[in-house]
């Protein structure tokens, strides 16, 4: 009895670990996945000098003091980045905004001032015209203070997002509200509804849910959101991990982007095409993150929704059309 126990215990196991083999092994066909209609290239904050992931201030935050050797000489989020983006082969640019002390939007990463500038406090106690004395270029080095090589390159080039709408607008963006307050989610509103119609349609939100759903969704019911959060994508990547991919994603997730480095997808069952089955059948879109050329070249075939990219004048090239 115990040793037929044993057998069927055995049995079972072996069938589970062949079924979770099938299933992390066994890619499928695109056969089964549907054209899509459009390729995104997203290029996050324009063209900018990136820093070494995780070896930022983290008391404060501070990205600039640990930049690597600038390869050019644009300021994210500047006119001139999100320009040169788009020249490179961007289809979406993300911006960040902040909120001024005399009601205006710029176009700026970080909440207070001292990381990037030569100004101090925080954005938002802050006039636009003193933002504008600033050189949002100051604070950028590559080796430890011995040299800063955006210097006096980025005096007086904060924009409104106001200009950058106006510098484009027959361009998409997705932005980024950072601060998340209802205050400049009413600025937001404002200037979105002075915009026609088309070009409302050329934006997507980045924010909190709630926020977007109560206000931002009701007043600007043309603008959608591209991205699902944090939270929102771990739930959605939870469900299908745990389910061993059979359960899909849940209906939480419907009408939602989510993203992933591509290193990470040696982790996800039925990588790619049973996947991304999975993400069109839940009504959902997929994006990888690429920011290497080899990444570019290697995944370039596949049939995802778009990429993410901190590197558009690097890989941009393998997705112009």
């Amino acid at each position: 009895m115990k040793k037929r126990i044993i057998t069927t215990i055995m049995g079972v196991f072996v069938v589970i670990v062949a079924f979770a083999l099938f299933q992390y092994l066994y890619g499928g066909s695109p056969d089964n996945l549907e054209p899509t209609d459009s390729f995104e290239v997203i290029a996050h904050r324009g063209v900018h000098t990136n820093w070494e992931k995780g070896a930022y201030d983290r008391a404060t935050g501070c990205e600039a003091t640990h930049i690597y050797e600038p390869t050019h000489e644009y300021i994210e989020n500047t006119l001139e980045s999100i320009e040169a983006a788009f020249d490179y082969g961007a289809t979406i640019v993300e911006i960040d905004i902040r909120g001024t002390s005399d009601d205006h939007l710029v176009v700026f990463h970080d909440y207070m001032l001292e990381c990037r500038t030569d100004g101090e406090g925080e954005v938002s106690d802050h006039t636009l015209a003193y933002l504008r004395t600033l050189d949002i270029g100051y604070g950028y080095t590559h080796d430890n203070g011995d040299t800063y090589p955006l210097r006096g390159r980025g005096v007086g080039r904060i924009p409104t997002l106001v200009e950058v709408l106006e510098a484009f607008p027959d361009r998409r963006f997705l932005i980024d509200h950072k601060d998340a307050s209802q205050e400049t989610a009413a600025l937001l509103v404002d200037v979105i509804r002075s915009l026609e119609p088309e070009q409302r349609e050329l934006l997507y939100y980045w924010g909190p849910p709630e926020l977007y759903e109560a206000y931002i969704r009701t007043e600007v019911p043309e603008v959608a959101r591209l991205f699902a959060n944090r939270p929102e994508a771990k739930e959605c990547f939870s469900h299908y991990l745990l389910t061993f991919g059979v359960g899909g994603f849940p209906d939480t997730c419907s009408g939602l982007g989510i993203g992933m480095p591509p290193e990470y997808t040696a982790f996800v069952w039925g990588w790619p095409f049973r996947f991304l089955e999975s993400v069109e059948q839940a009504d959902m879109r997929f994006y990888l993150m690429i920011d290497t050329e080899e990444d570019a070249q290697e995944f370039a075939d596949l049939p995802v929704d778009g990429i993410v990219t901190d590197y558009i004048e690097v890989i941009g090239e393998y997705y112009r059309e």
